[in-house]
């Protein structure tokens, strides 16, 4: 009975959205109702909810390697880049601005 309320549980709900809480009043309700032993609550709400965790952890390492992986093809501008091509920009300005001195006169 406790297989089949785990899995209609995860499957109307959702594992990843489950909290300790939620899990504890769903299976405090099945209790009230009967399909669910007092003695099994304590059992399936921590499968429920380790369950859950590892599917958040597993979640969150896709995650993870999808931003590596979008982090190894883009470049990331740092802030010493951007101050380094404003010294260059400003180098190249005042030589521009020499250049141009000397062409007028």
């Amino acid at each position: 009975m406790a297989g089949l309320v785990e899995k209609s549980l995860l499957l109307g709900l959702g594992v990843l959205t489950l909290t300790r809480d939620k899990v504890v009043q769903f299976v405090n309700k099945m209790v009230e109702e009967g399909e669910v032993k007092a003695e099994e609550a304590p059992t399936i709400v921590d499968r429920l909810v380790a369950r859950g965790e590892e599917e958040r952890e597993q979640v969150r390492e896709m995650m993870r390697e999808e931003l590596e992986k979008m982090r190894a093809n883009v470049p990331l501008v740092t802030h010493k880049d951007v101050e380094t091509l404003n010294q260059k920009i400003d180098e190249l300005t005042a030589m521009v601005e020499e250049l141009a001195g000397e062409k007028s006169a």
